[in-house]
């Protein structure tokens, strides 16, 4: 088979292409995290260190024992230079790119055997090996892109499991294609190589069919305890209403017998206890009477509910809210937005200890509708790639979520913010229609 190992020269601008074809190739289904220049200079220099490496391994070793150096020399370099500059963490990274590695292999002994069969020279070489690695490339970043961004989900524990098959693939390759001699020489070992293939291929496709199912099923569990959420937090509204009308109606049903009292206090001549009574019963109509934040009245009773909640905790509140006639969203998932933010905020502020504890709700109409919940806090907060808060605690999180569905469904922008000892939420709500 035509390998061109004769002429150094070329054999580097082959590797060139191998190795920048299986680069796009690792790159296809990840995100980038540095800055363009420092990108550029990584790879650059990563570029440089194998166009001396193969001219070197050639010139003392020749082909075999190049290729063989290949994943020491080539290869691990490529895994760190493509992690540091994404966002995988560690399996995750290493899963991708040993996939990738192996698919590569798998096609450059492809591009060897089509040069043979057509009789090419280095021009139809050199075409054939840009022209599979640009639909190789393509076809991954339109067709696995996306679906291998909704694998985050998985723990990196996980990945680290999963990491063996592609590794294992991988070494399998190279160890066929090149021990005891290459696979050039070796048509048996060409017969082996592809067998590996097809059994590799079949396995990535279960792998993934197997991944993309479980996420589906978190997705399902996840929306369901995004509804769960809402649901306890309508049921909470509905709760600081009925509870301020129970009241209500105690009361009015027993005015008539404090009729009666003053009534008779009256024609007794008692007039100071007239009055005195009088005076209790205001106040009980005082503290019965729902307090007023907001002027709809069902954004004033989830506030009313929580801020309750946060005084009981021994939370002191600062609140200025107000929402505009023409806001243009559904006011039921609005206030089950705010409903988790609220609930999130005097959960966290409840930990504080050893200072006051603090709560401050504020919105601004000025340009956009701005509605900003700040709390003081213990410890560390995290956030993960979409700049949302971590729950380190099991079973917690689903409000954040139910938060973001919110923005999501209403195009509304969440700023996390972190300023001295403040942890802020603003949901930023785009124009009222006018």
């Amino acid at each position: 088979m035509i390998t061109f190992e004769n002429d150094i020269a070329y054999y580097m601008v082959k590797a060139f292409v191998v190795v920048v074809g299986t680069l796009a190739m690792m790159s296809s289904c990840m995100k980038l995290q540095r800055k363009v220049k420092k990108i550029v200079i990584l790879l650059a220099s990563y570029l440089l260190w194998v166009c001396f490496y193969t001219f070197t391994a050639m010139k003392l070793f020749g082909l075999v024992v190049t290729l063989r150096l290949c994943i020491p020399a080539l290869s691990v370099p490529a895994m760190l230079v493509l992690y540091f500059i994404s966002n995988f963490s560690p399996w995750q990274a290493i899963f991708n790119y040993t996939m990738q590695l192996s698919i590569s292999v798998m096609i450059a002994v492809s591009q060897t055997i089509a040069v043979t069969v057509f009789g090419g020279g280095k021009i139809v070489d050199l075409l054939i090996r840009l022209g599979s690695y640009a639909l190789c490339i393509l076809a991954e970043y339109k067709l696995l892109r996306k679906k291998f961004m909704l694998l985050d989900y998985l723990p990196d524990k996980s990945w680290r499991t999963l990491t063996f098959v592609p590794i294992g693939f991988t070494i399998l390759l190279f160890l066929i294609g090149t021990y005891p001699e290459h696979y050039t020489r070796s048509p048996v070992a060409t017969l082996y190589i592809y067998a590996v293939t097809a059994v590799m291929l079949l396995v990535y496709v279960i792998i993934f069919h197997s991944l993309l199912s479980q996420y589906n099923l978190q997705l399902s569990e996840y929306t369901n305890g995004i509804l769960l959420s809402q649901s306890e937090s309508f049921q909470k509204q509905l709760e600081a209403i009925n509870s301020t009308e129970e009241q209500i109606k105690i009361l009015r049903h027993n005015m008539r017998y404090d009729y009666i009292v003053v009534s008779d206090m009256l024609m007794t001549g008692d007039t100071s206890g007239a009055l005195e009574y009088l005076g209790s019963v205001g106040q009980k109509l005082d503290e019965a009477k729902k307090a007023s934040y907001c002027s709809n009245s069902t954004a004033n009773a989830i506030l009313a509910y929580y801020i309750e909640c946060a005084k009981s905790k021994g939370i002191m509140t600062e609140v200025h809210f107000s929402m505009p006639e023409n806001i243009d969203i559904d006011i039921i998932d609005f206030t089950a937005a705010v409903a988790n933010a609220l609930d999130n905020a005097v959960n966290a502020c409840a930990k504080v200890v050893g200072k006051q504890k603090r709560l401050r709700i504020r919105t601004n109409e000025n340009k956009q509708y701005i509605v900003e919940i700040a709390n003081n806090y213990e410890g560390m907060i995290s956030f993960n790639e979409d700049g949302l808060p971590i729950s380190k605690e099991s079973g917690h999180g689903i409000g954040t979520k139910s938060i973001s569905a919110f923005a999501q469904k209403n195009n509304a922008v969440l700023d996390y913010d972190i300023t001295e000892e403040w942890f802020k939420l603003r949901i930023v709500l785009p124009n009222s229609k006018k």
